[in-house]
């Protein structure tokens, strides 16, 4: 199973391929915004890939048009749309306040 390790919240999470990052992070109760329910629509759930970025899901059109209209780094993600099939390391962008 891959492993999330979350650097700016201390969190360590388990996920299989099937299962969203953003799905996964919330799961294990892991501050992360998002807004539109997984959609790609409000951009909320981005992260940034520190380590594993090979292990990640190809970019699909509707998350490439949402980054760019919020980041142009390249190693920014959704977490809504990525899935991972091995180890990575992250940083939530938007952490929720408690």
């Amino acid at each position: 199973m891959p492993i999330i390790h979350v650097t700016n919240t201390g969190d360590t999470v388990k996920t299989d391929p099937a299962t969203s990052i953003l799905v996964a992070l919330q799961r294990d109760d892991v501050r992360i915004e998002s807004l539109c329910g997984g959609k790609a629509r409000c951009g909320r759930c981005a992260i940034r890939i520190i380590e594993g970025a090979g292990f990640l899901s190809k970019k699909r059109d509707l998350e490439r048009k949402k980054l760019a209209s919020i980041s142009p780094a390249s190693d920014t993600r959704l977490a809504c749309q990525t899935y991972t099939r091995g180890d990575i390391k992250i940083e939530i962008l938007n952490v929720r306040k408690k």
